[in-house]
């Protein structure tokens, strides 16, 4: 037999990948660009959360933070879920949790009513017409104005010698409705007594026009997109504009319609700024109108009626606040999956 000889194969080294200086220097840019949102989502959103979640379990009253957190936790009397059950279980922690988020609920009557007038004008200004720019960057002024400047313009307009009543009224101030102050209020814990409904539609009408322009924004975009040519084969079937609009342009701008319904559903549960700069010069925090944000910066930062903080019990209000949130965030993608099928 002839002798095999057998080569033994060494194995083919790749090529070193060269580094691409200029993606790698473009990278390095990136990455310090968008350095400080990384860390303060980091910080002050994840760590921030972890932190709180921790505090609702505890008896933190305050003070030194780190302190506190390197010392050991210390629940009260033993019961981490304490704040969780005297939630529900005290009478008046009860009535201001409900009300709070009565009101919250309450004031996203807006959402709807928004939309209905975003979608309406979004429609106008997507038509040939002239100044069409200039009706959008009126109408998104009022999104980029200061909230204070906002709600101390809607106090003069709903005072009650203010241009609304003068409006639909006249001079005949009998008449006038005390949109702001009501009187004669019977019953004035509740936070739905009919008495205050007008209060909280002042919100309602304010949250509504200064988030009109930034939802237009958004329509007009969605509705750029809207294809054309099924626009047009409906037209040729011999559908009118209503059925076009129902039948094409709302399916293809459904995503835009989920995505502000998620956000602002989202926002209103977070009610805070708008109820307290309107009437907090009259009435401090009313729970009659404030939000349910309003306890956690109650039991917060300003403390209770004594004065004296409790962070632990803002931190639980909180967490709950996010828990519901997270659950009406689920069902409306539950209820959006189950209408695409």
């Amino acid at each position: 037999m002839e002798a095999v000889n057998t080569v033994e194969s060494t194995p083919v080294q790749k090529p070193k990948k060269r580094i691409n200086q200029q993606k790698l220097q473009d990278n390095l840019w990136g990455w310090l660009f968008t350095s400080p949102l990384i860390i303060g989502t980091l910080v002050f959103v994840y760590i921030a959360l972890i932190i709180t979640i921790v505090l609702s379990f505890t008896d933190y009253d305050g003070g030194n933070l780190m302190d506190y957190l390197s010392g050991g936790l210390h629940t009260v009397d033993g019961n981490p879920f304490y704040w969780y059950k005297y939630i529900f279980t005290d009478a008046d922690q009860f009535k201001y949790f409900y009300s709070g988020l009565f009101n919250a609920v309450f004031y996203m009557i807006g959402i709807p009513i928004g939309m209905f007038l975003s979608m309406f004008f979004a429609v106008c200004m997507t038509r040939d017409i002239k100044g069409g720019n200039v009706y959008r960057i009126i109408y998104y002024l009022p999104s980029v104005a200061s909230s204070v400047a906002i709600s101390y313009t809607f106090q003069r307009l709903f005072q009650f010698e203010g241009a609304i009543n003068q409006v639909l009224f006249g001079t005949d101030q009998t008449k006038y409705i005390r949109w702001l102050a009501p009187t004669n209020v019977t019953g004035a814990n509740e936070a739905w007594n009919p008495a205050f409904l007008t209060m909280k539609w002042v919100i309602i009408i304010m949250g509504a026009w200064k988030g009109l322009g930034g939802t237009i924004i958004l329509y007009v975009a969605g509705l750029s997109g809207v294809n054309a040519s099924h626009k047009e084969a409906a037209s040729i079937d011999g559908a009118n504009g209503w059925i076009t609009f129902w039948k094409i342009v709302i399916p293809q701008l459904w995503p835009t319609i989920f995505y502000n319904i998620v956000t602002s559903v989202i926002g209103g549960m977070q009610i805070y700024a708008e109820p307290d700069m309107l009437f907090n010069g009259a009435y401090g925090f009313d729970f009659r109108v404030s939000g349910y944000v309003a306890l956690i910066v109650k039991w917060g930062p300003q403390g209770n009626n004594a004065g004296h903080p409790n962070f632990a019990y803002a931190a639980t209000l909180g967490i709950i606040l996010a828990i519901m949130i997270a659950i009406l965030t689920l069902v409306q993608f539950y209820l959006d999956s189950k209408a695409d099928k």
